[in-house]
C-alpha cells in the first residue's frame, strides 16, 4: 500500500511540475508574438524547443499533448513568415505524433484538423487530405476499444484545474488562447451622425450573437449581441451615454452566468457589420445610418489656388477630404534596424504628402496621427468614416526574413494574393498569418460594403506614379505591383483606401533610402500625382 501511494505522490508531483514548465512557456510566448524577436526564424525555433522539451521531460502527463500541439501550431505559424514547406512538414511531423501516441486527448482531433487544413490549403494534396478525414472515426473506435480505467485525479487548487483543461475547439481557438472564458474589459467607441464604430476589448476571443430589435411601439431600434462564455471586468461602467449621434447609448450586464450582453440604442439603423480580430481580442461593430442628418456637416471650402478654382472644384467630383494614416506610432515602433523606425519614416513622408495634396488638389487633408503616438487600427479606420473622407491612404515601411527582398508595392483590401501579400499584412496587423486566415473568411460579408473597383484603381495609379519618380533618380527601383490582402486598417472604410508600402527597411540598399529626406519628398510627391491622376480618371469615366 504504502508502494502505490509513493507512486501516487511522484505522478502528483511530476503533473505539477509539467503544468508550471507549460504555464512559464506560455508567458515567454506570449513576450514572444509582442516582440521584435517575431521577425528572426533563430527565436521561434527557441520556442518551439522549450514546449518539445516539455514533452520529452513529461510524456506520460496530460501537458505532454498540448506541448506538441504547441510546437505543431509555432511551425505552421512560422511558415506564414518563412514560406518554407520544411516548416509545414515539421508540424505535420508533431500533428501525427498526437493523433498516434495521444489519441484519447483532446489535441489528437484538433491535430488532425489542422494536418487536413495544411494538406488542402497549402500543400494542394487533396488526396492525402481525403485520407487523413477518414482518420476520426478510426480514434473514436481505438478509444472505445482501448479505454483504460480512470485514474483518480490528485487534488490541486481549483486554479490548478482550470489551466490544465483544454478548452474544446471553436472558430475562434487561436494561438495563444489558454484560459476559460473570455473578460470583456473595456469598451470603446466613435460615434458621428451617420456612422458609429464599436469595440469592445476581450481577454480572449469567444463566440458572439447578434440580434436586431426594430423599431416597434414608439420605441427605437436596438442591436444587441451574446459573448459566451464571458463576463464583465467589474472595472467596467454598466452604461455609457453617448451624444450627438444616432448611437445613444451602450448598455451591458452579465445575462447568464456565462454570457454577457451588450445592447447599443439607436434613433436609427440602417445596416451594420460585426467582425473579431485577434491578437489583441476585439470584437468590432460598425453601425450605419444613411438617413440624412438633422444639422449639415459643416465642410471646408475647397481652396482657390491663384484665383482659380481648384481643381476639386473644377471637377465637381466632390473629393474635398482626404484621410492620410502614418503607420504605427508611440509604443508601435513597426518595422525597426538600430534606431531607424517605420513610424518616423511613415509620419514624415505623411506630413509631405499632405502639403503636396493641399496644393494640387486645394482640398483638405487630415492626418490620423500628427505626432509619435500610439493609435490602434480600428480607431484609424473609424476617423475617416467620421470625417467623411473621400480618400484613405494608409502610409508603410516594409520589412522580410529575406534580405534581398525589396520594391514598391501598393495594397488595397481584399483576400490574400499570394503568401508574400499575407506576410505582409501579418507584419502590419502585428497578427500571426493564421489569424489572417481566418479572417478572410470574415471578410466575405465585410467586402459587400467596400469600394474596391475604385480602391483597385486608387491603387494602380499611385504605384505608377510612386516607382515612375523614384526611378528618376535611383536605380535598381522594383516594382511589385498592385496586390490585395486583409489589412485590418483598411476594414470598415467606406471609401477607395489603399494601403502604401515604401520600401523595405531590411533591405541595405533601400534602408539606405529610407533614411534621406529626397526620398520622402519623392515618395510623397509620386502618391500625390497618382492621386490627381486617379481624380482625373474618374471624372473622365463619368462623362456621357
Amino acid at each position: 500500500m504504502a508502494f502505490f501511494s509513493q507512486c501516487f505522490f511522484v505522478d502528483s508531483v511530476q503533473a505539477t511540475s509539467a503544468e508550471k514548465a507549460f504555464q512559464l512557456a506560455e508567458k515567454e510566448l506570449n513576450r514572444f508574438a509582442h516582440s521584435r524577436k517575431i521577425k528572426y526564424r533563430r527565436y521561434w525555433i527557441e520556442i518551439i524547443n522549450r514546449y518539445r522539451q516539455i514533452y520529452l521531460r513529461y510524456p506520460e502527463s496530460a501537458v505532454a499533448p498540448r506541448a506538441l500541439y504547441r510546437c505543431g501550431r509555432l511551425y505552421e505559424e512560422l511558415y506564414g513568415y518563412s514560406g518554407k514547406t520544411y516548416d509545414l512538414k515539421r508540424a505535420l511531423s508533431y500533428y501525427r505524433l498526437i493523433w498516434e501516441k495521444y489519441p484519447r486527448s483532446p489535441q489528437a482531433k484538433l491535430a488532425l484538423q489542422r494536418a487536413i487544413s495544411i494538406y488542402e490549403k497549402k500543400l494542394k494534396d487533396p488526396v492525402k487530405a481525403l485520407s487523413l478525414k477518414k482518420k476520426p472515426k478510426k480514434l473514436t473506435d481505438r478509444r472505445k476499444k482501448h479505454s483504460p480505467p480512470k485514474k483518480i485525479a490528485p487534488k490541486t487548487s481549483t486554479a490548478t484545474n482550470n489551466q490544465t483543461k483544454t478548452p474544446a475547439t471553436s472558430n475562434h481557438h487561436k494561438l495563444l488562447a489558454v484560459e476559460v472564458g473570455g473578460t470583456v474589459k473595456q469598451i470603446r467607441q466613435w460615434s458621428g451622425e451617420n456612422y458609429s464604430r464599436v469595440v469592445l476589448d476581450l481577454s480572449k476571443p469567444v463566440k458572439y450573437k447578434a440580434h436586431v430589435l426594430k423599431a416597434h411601439a414608439g420605441k427605437p431600434p436596438r442591436l444587441y449581441v451574446d459573448l459566451k462564455p464571458a463576463k464583465i471586468s467589474p472595472y467596467t461602467k454598466p452604461e455609457i451615454p453617448i451624444k450627438d449621434s444616432f448611437l445613444k447609448q451602450i448598455r451591458f450586464g452579465q445575462y447568464r452566468k456565462d454570457t454577457v450582453r451588450v445592447v447599443l440604442d439607436l434613433t436609427s439603423l440602417t445596416d451594420y457589420r460585426i467582425f473579431f480580430l485577434n491578437e489583441p481580442a476585439r470584437l468590432v461593430i460598425d453601425l450605419y445610418n444613411n438617413k440624412k442628418p438633422q444639422k449639415e456637416t459643416v465642410v471646408a471650402t475647397p481652396k482657390i489656388i491663384n484665383g482659380d478654382l481648384s481643381l476639386a472644384q473644377q471637377l465637381g467630383l466632390g473629393i474635398r477630404r482626404i484621410v492620410i494614416d502614418p503607420g504605427h506610432g508611440g509604443k508601435d515602433p513597426g518595422c525597426r534596424y538600430g534606431r531607424l523606425k517605420e513610424k518616423y519614416i511613415s509620419l514624415e513622408v505623411s506630413k509631405r504628402l499632405a502639403q503636396k495634396l493641399k496644393s494640387r488638389l486645394g482640398c483638405e487633408v487630415v492626418l490620423t496621427r500628427t505626432r509619435d503616438k500610439f493609435i490602434p487600427l480600428e480607431e484609424r479606420t473609424a476617423i475617416a468614416n467620421l470625417k467623411n473622407a473621400d480618400l484613405f491612404i494608409s502610409i508603410h515601411v516594409n520589412s522580410s526574413p529575406n534580405r534581398r527582398a525589396y520594391g514598391l508595392e501598393t495594397y488595397y483590401l481584399n483576400f490574400a494574393s499570394d503568401e508574400e501579400a499575407m506576410r505582409t499584412a501579418a507584419l502590419e496587423n502585428a497578427a500571426s498569418s493564421h489569424s489572417l486566415s481566418e479572417l478572410q473568411d470574415l471578410l466575405k460579408n465585410i467586402l459587400l460594403n467596400t469600394k474596391l473597383e475604385e480602391s483597385r484603381r486608387l491603387a494602380q495609379a499611385v504605384q505608377k506614379n510612386m516607382v515612375g519618380g523614384v526611378r528618376k533618380r535611383y536605380r535598381y527601383v522594383k516594382n511589385r505591383g498592385v496586390r490585395t490582402a486583409p489589412f485590418i486598417v483598411l476594414i470598415g472604410t467606406r471609401m477607395p483606401a489603399v494601403l502604401v508600402e515604401i520600401g523595405f527597411i531590411s533591405n541595405r540598399y533601400e534602408r539606405a533610402r529610407l533614411k534621406s529626406p529626397t526620398y520622402w519628398n519623392l515618395i510623397a510627391e509620386g502618391i500625390a500625382k497618382g492621386i490627381e491622376e486617379y481624380v482625373h480618371s474618374i471624372k473622365l469615366t463619368s462623362l456621357p
